[in-house]
């Protein structure tokens, strides 16, 4: 069994990380029109890799269909993502992401990136990569525990009710 205070620690680590991420978010994805939800703009970022159906991406997103059609709209309405008949099938509908939203995607990139690089200064290469490596680990790991109980056994549900 691991060391239950380090646990805790990692908890409150997490939790602080969760803070600032929250009020990075709050000021990065601010628009002229005012906020927008941090979750709308995480389409951004899939949607920049390729186009793909709105189902696709809630199961990229590991968010409920219902939540990324909302972001969706945002996001459309704002003129970040279109929405293009899919040549595959006539029938559905691609979500594609606008030059402006490809914009917007590279400058919050840029704005992440410079203040990573100067929240790291005296990190490594090797340290950065260690990093990334362990908590990548990490999510893989505890990733399925926040699934819900029917997707996966021994889910944090199932912890909870004394089921896993």
């Amino acid at each position: 069994m691991l060391d239950q205070n380090a646990l805790d620690e990692l908890f409150d680590v997490l939790a602080r990380y969760v803070r600032m991420r929250d009020r990075a978010a709050h000021r990065t994805f601010r628009t002229p029109d005012g906020d927008v939800e941090s979750a709308a703009f995480k389409c951004l970022f899939h949607l920049a890799r390729q186009p793909m159906r709105a189902r696709e991406l809630a199961e990229s997103l590991h968010a409920e269909p219902s939540s990324v059609s909302r972001y969706v709209a945002e996001l459309v309405d704002l003129g970040f993502v279109r929405r293009e008949a899919d040549p595959a099938d006539g029938r559905a509908t691609l979500l594609v992401i606008t030059d402006i939203g490809r914009e917007r995607v590279a400058a919050m990139r840029a704005v992440r990136r410079h203040a990573m690089d100067r929240a790291m200064t005296d990190w490594t290469d090797d340290e950065l990569r260690t990093l990334v490596l362990l908590l990548g680990r990490f999510v893989d790991a505890a990733e399925p525990l926040f699934a819900p109980s029917g997707d996966k056994p021994g889910s944090l549900e199932d912890l909870m009710k004394g089921r896993a």
